[in-house]
């Protein structure tokens, strides 16, 4: 029992590092990815891989990718998002309105899949500061039927200019 304990004691941190550090696994809430992630209402919640060590390590993410980031209005909620836009880039918000926003150094624009479910940049952030992202959501790995990798999707036609270095 005694080693048991000394070996459960050596490997705690080395859970945590590589659970902070390298991939996590997070269970899927609300419906503002619809019908990328949660699709059934009434089915069970999708549990995601995250990987973490490309963006925080090496600040690599690439528009239309999944995300996971600290939520800019609660420090202690991560939220799901599809990042649609980075530093640089100008994206139309309104297209009846023609209103845009040119994404600000150090920012970049997220957005729910289901729009109308989702709190975001479109609808309650603006542009959020690229340190509050935390991973990029790479494959569903629960339930069953439903594994497999998180597509990555186009640019969005709302995406009016972009900033080469970060494609």
């Amino acid at each position: 029992m005694h080693k048991f304990v000394r070996q459960g004691l050596w490997l705690l941190p080395v859970g945590i590092a590589f659970t902070d550090c390298i991939a996590s696994v997070l269970k899927v809430e609300g419906a503002s990815m619809r019908p990328t992630l949660n699709p059934d209402s009434n089915g069970p919640s999708d549990w995601v891989l995250v990987e973490k060590l490309s963006v925080k390590l090496q600040r690599c993410y690439t528009r239309g990718e999944v995300v996971v980031l600290w939520a800019p209005d609660n420090p202690h909620q991560q939220i799901i998002k599809r990042l649609l836009a980075v530093e640089g880039d100008t994206i139309i918000e309104d297209a009846k309105t023609h209103s845009w926003t040119e994404v600000p150094q150090g920012r970049c624009w997220i957005e729910g899949d289901n729009a109308p479910m989702s709190g975001d940049s479109k609808s309650a952030f603006g542009p959020v500061h690229l340190g509050l992202l935390e991973g990029r959501v790479t494959h569903i790995v629960w339930p069953p039927a439903r594994m497999g990798r998180v597509a990555v999707q186009e640019q969005p036609a709302r995406l009016l200019q972009t900033d080469r270095r970060h494609v």
